[in-house]
């Protein structure tokens, strides 16, 4: 299975559009959002982890333990295989998509993708760009971004047990989905 095959053209032409560079997963839940995420991937821990069949950890006691994991307690736990670029928003209603990407907003960027005849209204415009958030219209001929969002997470998140949780749960999707060979082209 390959990303045309579970990802729409629009998608990724969206995702494209907003210079982010990644793989765009299928939909799916995210901290009880649906969500298509964007990642990028690892290819040596990705690899490693793989061959040595060091699986997606999802036990947080085990993760909180991976992540204060100290030099002196011997050989350090696998690498997250797996980095979050941001998360993409294909709800209709714009209040939907910024209730999500604003609860997303710790783990990576935030992109709603508007489809339809007209673009939103400046006022949900503005609502976006306060968020620091993208938004993309999109239509059969044309892909135009009209807010250009900020990259990465928000400035007061923190690397931790939640973010570590989250990329292993986006590396489970990722193998799944046999993305590890995808590429950016269409």
């Amino acid at each position: 299975m390959n990303q045309e095959d579970t990802v729409p053209h629009h998608i990724r032409a969206a995702v494209r559009a907003a210079g982010w560079r990644g793989i765009v997963l299928p939909r799916t839940k995210v901290s009880d959002y649906t969500v298509h995420p964007v990642i990028t991937i690892d290819a040596r821990v990705w690899t490693d982890r793989v061959t040595a069949e060091h699986r997606p950890e999802l036990d947080r006691s085990t993760l909180t333990l991976w992540e204060s994991w100290t030099d002196d307690l011997g050989a350090p736990p696998p690498r997250p295989a797996v980095s979050i670029v941001g998360f993409v928003s294909t709800t209709t209603r714009p209040a939907a998509a910024l209730e999500t990407l604003d609860e997303l907003a710790g783990y990576g960027a935030g992109l709603w993708i508007a489809a339809g005849a007209r673009p939103p209204r400046t006022l949900t415009l503005a609502e976006f760009d306060l968020a620091g958030l993208w938004v993309v219209h999109t239509r059969p001929t044309r892909t135009s971004v009209l807010v250009h969002g900020r990259h990465g997470p928000i400035h007061t998140a923190q690397r931790g047990v939640a973010l570590r949780h989250k990329e292993e749960l986006l590396f489970d999707q990722a193998l799944c989905h046999q993305v590890a060979g995808a590429s950016w082209h269409d």
